[in-house]
């Protein structure tokens, strides 16, 4: 029951986050640079979040899955549910309870039913990772 009603508590607080739209405007228009240039060094670690969003419809939405790489900037995750770039999501990382809001800057569908979902946060946030020494130095 205490499960339950953590998970209900974070989807008001998800629908908060995708409702405000002031300061947010440019959190749409992200785009993927040709280059992939990152400010950040890419670290490779599994890391369990919940993931909160509306599908297309409007209906609320919410995914328990993990990380594959992350940085300060954001992450790819991989997901079942439909996403489609520029959409706003709400992720919690599940190890440091963490909750952060983040836009969708690219899906790439795969052989299976997950696709990888590559997000990217309103400003870096190197902290949102569990302490992981990420953010100190430029990507490749």
């Amino acid at each position: 029951m205490r499960v339950a009603r953590k998970i209900f508590a974070i989807l008001r607080r998800a629908g908060s986050f995708l409702a405000k739209r002031t300061g947010a405007s440019d959190l749409g228009k992200a785009t993927v640079d040709p280059k992939d240039r990152r400010g950040t060094r890419r670290v490779s670690v599994h890391i369990p979040v919940f993931v909160y969003g509306r599908t297309p419809g409007g209906d609320p939405f919410y995914e328990e899955t993990h990380t594959i790489l992350v940085n300060g900037y954001g992450g790819l995750i991989s997901m079942t549910s439909p996403v489609r770039p520029g959409q706003r999501l709400v992720v919690t990382n599940q190890g440091n309870d963490q909750t952060e809001q983040c836009v969708v800057v690219s899906v790439e569908a795969s052989a299976t039913d997950r696709s990888n979902i590559a997000l990217k946060f309103p400003a870096p946030m190197p902290q949102f990772w569990r302490g992981l020494e990420i953010g100190k130095e430029p990507g490749l």
